[in-house]
């Protein structure tokens, strides 16, 4: 049985923000409002950042690890707001461990706000 390192420590309260995609003059407008019941509890683990060099210049995505107790509704570029101001884009399919229903990881990227 999977057992998160600190899953009794999940203790970082977030707000889930829903992307939706509506159709205006033929193009796509994207948005977020936030979900139906928002607030959960996790655990973050930034990593410093991923590295990447784009035409000669060497650029920094703060990203992250999130852990938390399964919810069906989180999904893939959804983004969540931490206590501290911050907006990440969910950059991953959230994984829902040993399909249990029980805890998920996802890897997230920080985002500008809504």
């Amino acid at each position: 049985m999977y057992v998160p390192p600190s899953a009794k420590q999940m203790t970082t309260p977030a707000l889930l923000y829903k992307k939706s995609e509506a159709p205006i003059a033929g193009m796509k407008k994207i948005t977020y409002t936030i979900a139906e019941e928002p607030l959960f509890f996790c655990n973050i683990k930034t990593f410093g950042g991923t590295e990447s060099v784009n035409a000669g210049m060497l650029t920094i995505i703060d990203t992250a690890q999130i852990t938390t107790w399964y919810r069906p509704d989180v999904g893939y570029h959804d983004k969540i707001k931490l206590p501290d101001g911050t907006f990440w884009r969910i950059i991953t399919k959230p994984e829902n461990i040993e399909i249990r229903d029980q805890f998920m990881i996802f890897k997230a990227e920080k985002a500008e706000g809504l």
